[in-house]
Order: C-alpha cells, then structure tokens, then sequence
C-alpha cells in the first residue's frame, strides 16, 4: 500500500501542480470579467439614467407651464365673470402664448357645473365627463390645485392622454366648472433629439399606475399599454420583464411623482457593453495562450520524469527478473568460484559457492544465505567424492560446457534420484544448472511397461485390432485379428491385410477409406471376411485416424465377428415380420405404447385411422397425438395399466364428424423379470354399430306402445338418474302421480278403442301442459307419473298440478263421441333426503289416494323438509 501511494504522489505531482496553476489563473481571469462586466453595466445603468433625469426635466417644466396655464385661464376667466373664451385665450400672441409655446396646439375644454362641455378646442371630449372621478373631486373640493388624472386611451382619438384639470368658481367663490388640458405624451418623447441616445435606443415615458407608455426608437414611435417593469438593486437599472421589441437595452428612469410618470432611457446593451466585450476577448485570449503554455510545459515536464523513471524501472526490473527468473526456476542454479593453490601453480584445490537460487539451496538442504561462501568441501563432500569437482576443473581449464544424466544417492532428498546437470565455463569458475528429472525418468518407465500392458491387453482383447501408418500399411494386428481372420500377424503387415476381405467387398472398402482420408469421418460397415479353410466370417469393421495437430499420423482399427450376431437379428426380423403379417390381418387396431407412452408399434388398422387427419404417430408420445379433453379421460386408465393392470373398457371418440365408441382392453408388458411395467398393448375395436343397436333397443323397450311416452321400466331408470343429480347439485325435484278420474265407466260404456283414444287425447293434453324439459311416463292402463327436474319453489310445481287438473276439466272429442273426465295428482318433492325411488313413488300414490279421497278433480303435495305444506285450491 505504501508503494502504490508512492507511486501515485510521483505521477500525480505534476499534473495536479498544472491543474492547481490552471485553475488559479482562470478562477483570476472570471473574476476579473464578473467585476469588469458587472461595472461596465452599472455605468451603462448610470448614464441611461442621467439621460432619463433629462427627459424627466424637460417634460416635468413642459407639464409646469401647462399647470401654469390652466391657472392663468382660472384668473382670467373668474374676472371676467365666466366670459372668458378659450379661442380668445389660445390667440396668436394671446395669454396662452405667454406661458406655452403656441405649435403645441393641445386639446382644451371648459365644462360647467353640470359637466357639460361648453368650449373646446383641438379636440374631441367625451360627453360623459361629469362621471368622472376628477370631475367630482372639483365639485366636491374648494382645492384650487390642479390636478392629474391617470393617463387613459381616448375611445374617439385611440391617443394616450394626460389629463390635467383646474377648478372654475363663480365671483360669489361657488363651482362654475372645470377648465381640462389634453396632453400626448408623444410630444415629450418625440422632440427628444437633443438627448445622446445610441442607434436603436428607446425614450419613453410610461405611466407609474397602469404601465401605459409612449417611446421611440430612432425614427419609430410605439405606444402600449402594457410595459411590466422593476427597479433592480441598486436602483438605478431599469428592468423590462418583457422586452417589446427584439433589442436588448440597459435602461435608466426618472421618476415625475406629482404627475405619476416615469422617464425612461435604454442605450443598446450591444453598444455599452462593447468595450467590456473586447477587453473580455482580449482577457480570455491572453488566458488561453497562457494555459497552453502551463500545459506544455507540465508535458514536457512529465515526459522527462517518464523517462526517467522508465530508465530506473527497467534497470531494477531486469535485476529483479534476473533474480525471479533464478528462483522461480525448477531448476537449482550454482555460481562457483575456482579456489587456487597459492604459489605459481595456481592449481585449483576445490570451488567456492558464489551464489545459488532458492532451488539450489533446497537441494542442498540449507538455507542459500548459509551456503553462500562457503567450500563444497565444506558443505557436500560427496561431490569430491562422486568426481563432480573434478568434472567443474575440466570445464574451467577446456572452457568446453559439459551436459550429462546421473543417478544420485547423496543428497538429503529422498524423493530426487535422477539428475541433468549443465557445466558452463565463467570468468574463474563455472556455473551449474542441475535439472530434477526424476519423474521423466518415472514416466520413461511407467510408459515402457504400459506399452507392455497395452500389448497384453490388446492380444485379451474379443476384438480384433488393426494399426496402419499415414499411407494406409498395417504395423500391427493383435491375436484375436489373426484368429477372427486367420491371417499371422507376420502375414498381416503391410498390404496383405486386406487379402482378408472378401474380394467383392474389397472395392468397397479402399473407396471408403481414400474418402475417409479427405473428411477425416470415422469409417464403420459390415464386411465380409474370408477364413483361410474357405468359410465366410461376417465381420463389423471400424475404422478412425489419428491426428496430431490436424495432421493424419496413422489409423486404429477393429474387427468384430459378428456372424452369430447376425443370424439372430435374420431370425429376429423373420419373427418380427410374420408378427407384423398378423397383427395387420387383423381388424382391430393393435399398437404398442412403452412406459414413457411412446408408440413404438402399430397394425395397418390403427395407422389407417390416424391418417384420416394425416397425423403420424410411430415415435411420438401418446398425449402429442390426441386432444387433451380426450387425454385426459384416457390417463387414469393409462395410469393403472402402467401400474401392472389389464383393462377393458369403453371409449366415446368425437374427434370425427361423428361420435364413435370403441372397445378398448390395456395389457401390461412386464420385464424379463416380471416384475417392472415396461409398456402397453393397446387394442381397440370399433363397436359404433353394435352401440347404437343397443341404445336403438333400449329406447325401444323404454317406450309405450299406445301414447309414445315413456313407460314404467324408462321411467323408473329416469327416476333413478334425477335422483341421483338432485342430490349432488343439491337441486329441488317433483314427482307427479295421476290416473283419470272416471275412466273405467268410459271404457266400459264406450269400449276399449274408444278407451285407448282417450288414453291418446290425455297423453297429449299432458303433453302441452308440462315443460319440454319434464318426463312424462304412462305406468299403465290410466296411470301416468311426472318427473320435474331443477323448479326453483315448491309452489311452481303446485301451480303446476293445478294446471293440468284444470286443463282436464274440458271436454274431449273422440271421433264424434264427446266424453268428460277429470284427473287426480299426488305430488312429492325431493331434493338429497336418504329414500330410494320406490319409496319416493310411494309417496307420491299416497298422496294421489288422498287426492281421490278428497273427491277427485284435484291434487294432494306433500311437505318436504324446511319447506312449507301446500294447499291445493
């Protein structure tokens, strides 16, 4: 941490020296130009507003003498006894020249008492003047100063006006009426040329009440009445909140309080602020060439601090990667210095250790800092002994470097028995790099005896194996090749390998493999071989290459005798087709679904019925094939086939344009153990035709005879079913049991078929009077029932009753014979009570027999529970 900081303080230094200068300067320079810009405004203010104090002066005398005159008309025209004439007073060198000049030509009235004009002059004076606050405060007043009205358009002239008025009295002091000056504020504003305002500089006068201004711009006159405005702090700067034209101005005023004006003056902020605008150019320009130069400077700067430092981090880089590199290395690294005989021998006795890496002191055994000085002899004397010193004295002397392998038993290493040692003549001495190769010579071993083993597990191997070079010659075959073939691995080499394949197959192979050569794909085919005593051997050939850096080096291949194989899969496929012959004979559909409901089989027949939608279903999953309303009704049985059940039962299919029913029978397939369910048989029969006989004959012996209802056997089958609805939804039923009153005499007198025509006519009536959704059943000879299924209230189904008793009551027309007849009904409701449909019946022909009791032509309900009895009327 305290080197990155170091590291950051030095390159950081001089750039945030640099930023600091910069900053300083330019922090100067804006401040300089927001005092300077701000000063050159607040002069640009000042001298607008001594323009404005100029225009404020001329206009407030202008105002003055206007003053003066409404009072010197006052003198006059009271000492003359209210005779005085406004054209006798405005005349050439007449009163009212003496105190205006006579080119302004202003709008004068006289109003009396009433407020009536009675003189003007120069203009027009709206008839309404007496309403007028300024009239009525003269009236009101004894006052006689003159006073000023706030400014206002005049409807008839659309001028601004200022209004300057002076009371009137008779002789006796009493009001005689009001003597009223028009002013255009426009001759103040207009005759302004003596004042030294720039090219698009703007005079105006504006009202301090109502905003109304009068100004002019060179040439242009503009009249509004709406300037908004604000003094600004100090006030002497005039604010426009909204500027009137498209020219930005410094405005300085002047205030007229006793006549509520302001003289307004605005020079062109363009033309006062020019001289700020230059030196401002000139400042920035000046700060510009400056910070340049800083940053040229600093760059300069830090390039050659770069450098510098460069230059030092390379230097203590390389000592530091010298010196990694040693001890990072796997490899012990020695420095040994050459210690001599003194005397003029000079022979050298033994080597010195100079320097040695982190390995090399591992090696040893010590600590490098306690090898470092030290003799060989000292530290490992084995070396003397081993003749390595005398080795180091070689190469010192011959200056020819020395590598070799050894096989050591000295060092304090046990796991280190091989060594590779490097000897390098240096300056009087020589340096040593010993390389471990322990686990090379490890793996040189453990290689050669695999390759031992790979032998004796390739000659075990069942399988025939064959290795060919890049050009396609065998160089080596196992036993089970020489016995699958019968060919000798001394045989086999080179090209005669392929003398094994039948020749007719032979053709077929070389084109395979030269293809296999170009796409590098893995070659497999079923061949034929040829045994030396004639006898064919069906053979499974595999064939792939072997690459090295994209490269064909060779192909591994292997040969399986597979000709037992083979006649069971010809005898399997003989099986499977006479299977197939049969079940396609076959008129039901029969398929074969495995435990994850896959068809792995089907008959002719069942593929026939799913090709009327042109749907496939061999290898697809049974849910996949079918809708899901009609999965789902097919899954419990699924479920329990899986589960080791046979099932037989039927199946509604409405997928068609008509509803079919099919017998349907699931039959497990256990495992070879018997035990796990690893599919289904599935077989399915139409039986549609014989269903509908069925259904065809039990609507037949649900119906009676004579009146078409429904008879005893359908109605006791219905009963059953409303019964068994209304209690699991909770519903309300009724149960009606009726015969007809008087039936036997009409039999008897009229005859039998007279009797069956009124049993006809009654059925019909009944027919009419009940709800299409009610069941009517004829139980025999005059009995009839009535099943009425979901009534919301017990009295619905009494009114009911009540209805087909009095619907009875007419007469019936018999083919000519006329007979009358009434009916009976015992009625009995039921929603979940614990009875069964007799007993329910029952009630119903108790309440019938009390019916009758009562005197026929009526009904008897019964009461239900938490409902009330009902009735009848």
């Amino acid at each position: 941490m305290p080197d990155l900081l170091r590291r950051l303080y030095r390159r950081l230094l001089l750039p945030a020296f640099g930023a600091a200068l910069l900053a300083l300067m330019w922090a100067a320079v804006t401040y300089q130009v927001r005092q300077e810009k701000r000063t050159a405004r607040h002069e640009a203010a000042l001298h607008s507003q001594s323009l404005a104090r100029t225009l404020a002066e001329r206009t407030n005398q202008m105002l003055r003498q206007i003053d003066h005159a409404t009072q010197l008309f006052k003198l006059k025209y009271e000492e003359n006894d209210a005779r005085l004439r406004l054209s006798e007073f405005t005349r050439k060198r007449g009163l009212l020249d003496s105190v205006l000049p006579s080119s302004l030509d202003l709008p004068l009235a006289v109003l009396d008492r009433d407020g009536n004009v009675i003189d003007s002059m120069h203009g027009y004076f709206a008839p309404d003047l007496k309403r007028q606050p300024i009239f009525r405060q003269h009236a009101n007043s004894n006052d006689d100063t003159a006073l000023v009205a706030t400014p206002v358009v005049d409807g008839h002239t659309k001028k601004w006006q200022i209004q300057i008025s002076r009371r009137l009295n008779h002789p006796d002091g009493s009001f005689a009426g009001v003597i009223m000056v028009m002013i255009d504020p426009a001759n103040f504003v207009e005759d302004a040329d003596r004042l030294n305002v720039d090219p698009g500089g703007a005079v105006m006068l504006i009202s301090a009440e109502n905003g109304m201004a009068a100004a002019r711009v060179d040439d242009q006159m503009i009249i509004s009445d709406g300037i908004d405005f604000s003094v600004a702090q100090p006030p002497e700067e005039f604010l426009l909140k909204r500027r009137f034209d498209a020219i930005d101005r410094i405005y300085g005023y002047a205030e007229l309080p006793r006549f509520l004006l302001m003289a307004v003056v605005g020079n062109p902020s363009a033309s006062q602020m020019a001289r700020f605008e230059r030196r401002r150019d000139m400042y920035y320009a000046v700060a510009t060439v400056a910070s340049a130069l800083v940053l040229l400077f600093v760059y300069l700067l830090m390039q050659q601090a770069q450098r510098l430092r460069r230059s030092a981090s390379m230097v203590i880089e390389a000592q530091l990667m010298l010196r990694a590199a040693a001890n990072a290395s796997l490899d012990a690294v020695y420095l040994f210095k050459a210690c001599r005989m003194r005397g003029a021998r000079r022979e050298i006795l033994d080597f010195t250790i100079a320097d040695l890496n982190e390995r090399g002191a591992q090696l040893m055994g010590q600590s490098s800092a306690a090898l470092q000085g030290k003799r060989l002899l000292e530290v490992m004397p084995a070396l003397h002994a081993q003749g390595f010193v005398e080795k180091y004295r070689h190469v010192l002397e011959s200056c020819q470097p020395l590598e070799e392998e050894f096989e050591v038993d000295f060092l304090p290493d046990i796991a280190v028995r091989w060594l590779q040692h490097q000897i390098v003549p240096i300056t009087d001495g020589v340096a040593v790099n010993v390389r471990d190769i322990t686990s090379r010579k490890a793996i040189e071993l453990a290689a050669r005896q695999h390759q031992a083993e790979l032998t004796a597990v390739n000659d075990a191997s069942p399988l025939g194996l064959l290795r060919a070079d890049a050009t396609g010659h065998c160089t080596y075959v196992n036993r089970s090749y020489e016995l699958i073939t019968g060919l000798t691995r001394e045989e086999a080499l080179g090209d005669a390998w392929m003398r094994a394949v039948h020749p007719q197959d032979r053709a077929v192979l070389r084109k395979a493999l030269a293809h296999m050569a170009h796409t590098r794909l893995p070659y497999q085919d079923t061949l034929r071989c040829v045994h030396p005593d004639g006898a064919i051997i069906w053979v499974s050939f595999k064939i792939a290459a072997m690459l090295v850096d994209g490269k064909i080096y060779g192909y591994v291949g292997t040969v399986d005798d597979i000709t037992h194989v083979r006649k069971s899969v010809m005898a399997l496929r003989e099986s499977e087709s006479r299977l197939r012959t049969i079940a396609d004979t076959l008129p039901a559909m029969v398929a074969y679904v495995d435990a994850e409901l896959v068809y792995r089989f089907h008959n002719i027949a069942y593929e026939r019925e799913f090709n009327r939608d042109g749907a496939t279903v061999l290898g697809r999953n049974l849910r996949d094939t079918i809708s899901e309303a009609r999965y789902a009704a097919l899954e419990p049985y699924v479920r329990r086939a899986l589960q080791g059940e046979t099932l037989t039962f039927e199946e509604d299919d409405n997928s068609g344009a008509e509803e079919r029913t099919y017998e349907v029978v699931y039959i497990p397939q256990r495992d070879e153990d018997g035990v796990k369910v690893i599919g289904v048989h599935v077989m399915r029969q139409d039986i549609t035709e014989q269903k509908r006989e069925q259904l065809r004959l039990l609507r037949l012996s649900q119906v009676d005879a004579l009146t078409g209802l429904t008879n005893r056997a359908g109605f006791l089958q219905k009963l059953q079913d409303a019964m068994l609805a209304a209690r699991a939804n909770n519903h309300l039923m009724a149960v009606m049991y009726m015969d007809i009153d008087r039936f036997k005499p009409v039999n008897d007198t009229f005859g039998h078929a007279v009797g069956d025509a009124l049993l006809k006519a009654f059925s019909a009536r009944l027919t009419h009077t009940m709800r299409a959704s009610d069941t009517i059943a004829r139980l025999g000879g005059d009995e009839f029932t009535i099943i009425m299924e979901r009534i919301h209230r017990v009295d619905d189904a009494a009114a009911l009753a009540a209805k087909i008793v009095a619907a009875m009551q007419a007469d019936f027309d018999l083919d000519g014979t006329v007979v009358s007849i009434s009916t009976s009904i015992g009625l009995t409701f039921y929603r979940n009570d614990e009875v069964s449909p007799a007993e329910l019946l029952n009630r119903a022909d108790i309440l019938l027999y009390e019916a009758k009791q009562a005197g026929r032509n009526t009904f008897r309900a019964g009461q239900m529970l938490h409902a009330p009895a009902v009735n009848p009327a």
